[in-house]
């Protein structure tokens, strides 16, 4: 568990949390603590995977947060196929129409060059500042060789790559790490014949569960996979304080990231703001 632990310094204190904390079970015992313990955490976190493996009496001592991932439950294709509507399925349509090739890949140096130009195309998506613009191809190309347990899937537009997705397999989820298209083929569709072949993949690996983030964050994008079948699935958050330092921050409630310590009735109004920021921080950077 600590080969992909990450550690954050947050104020006074340090919180520590698995990359991977989608993909397998955690939880936490005696001789892992005593490890955390001497990599000075204060704070470890990590989430109770109840589409699957409900972690049974929890204890008292460690904190609990109400969180959400957007989930999608497949049994066949045929079946989500039927549940997502007719316009979705009109874009999936769209897509073919269009001249958008669907194909699983192989890392390359190749699909590396063609991600590198999708990530370096604008500077803005989904109205926020987007964080991987301005990457290096030997970056791009180093994190895509990198990747394990991943499939990537690519859309074509003739020769061009003009969308890519990359699904990570893990025990009894599959997570999508990234869907990206480019944004002057925006009325073709791509992402949704992308995300169809996401489903179309994990059917063949009998694989019944589906995540794409979190919903709450960003409407449009939130709309975009509740049209494609994802639902707001809960899911509890733990956090469990190590030192004074972390029992003094989970008392305080500055344990929490701030965007998530929100209610969603005063999120939502923030969100306009947010990405204003967002996107003048990147101009402001850019120039």
């Amino acid at each position: 568990m600590l080969e992909n632990l990450r550690i954050r310094k947050k104020a006074f204190f340090r919180i520590a949390f698995d990359i991977q904390e989608y993909e397998k079970n955690i939880t936490p015992d005696a001789g892992f603590v005593e490890k955390l313990s001497e990599r000075d955490v204060d704070i470890f976190t990590f989430l109770d995977r109840k589409w699957c493996c409900p972690i049974p009496n929890p204890p008292s001592t460690w904190i609990k947060s109400e969180d959400n991932v957007g989930l999608l439950e497949i049994k066949d294709y045929d079946s989500w196929w039927s549940n997502v509507g007719k316009k979705t399925r009109n874009m999936v349509r769209r897509a073919a129409k269009s001249g958008i090739k669907i194909n699983v890949l192989q890392p390359s140096e190749k699909f590396a060059e063609g991600v590198w130009k999708i990530y370096n195309e604008t500077p803005i998506r989904q109205e926020r500042a987007f964080p991987h613009f301005g990457e290096s191809l030997d970056t791009v190309a180093r994190n895509i060789s990198a990747a394990q347990n991943s499939t990537f899937i690519g859309a074509f537009l003739q020769e061009e790559l003009v969308g890519f997705i990359q699904i990570i397999h893990g025990d009894s989820i599959a997570v999508i790490s990234q869907i990206l298209s480019m944004q002057k083929h925006w009325d073709k569709a791509v992402n949704n014949a992308l995300l169809a072949k996401a489903v179309e993949v994990c059917v063949s690996n009998d694989e019944r569960w589906l995540m794409y983030g979190r919903i709450g964050n960003h409407p449009s994008l939130d709309r975009f996979k509740e049209s494609n079948g994802f639902v707001k699935f809960p899911i509890t958050r733990y956090f469990v304080p190590l030192t004074w330092k972390g029992r003094v921050a989970t008392r305080l409630g500055v344990h929490r990231d701030f965007k998530d310590a929100l209610p969603q009735w005063l999120k939502d109004p923030l969100i306009p703001v947010l990405n204003w920021a967002s996107r003048n921080k990147m101009r402001l950077k850019l120039h």
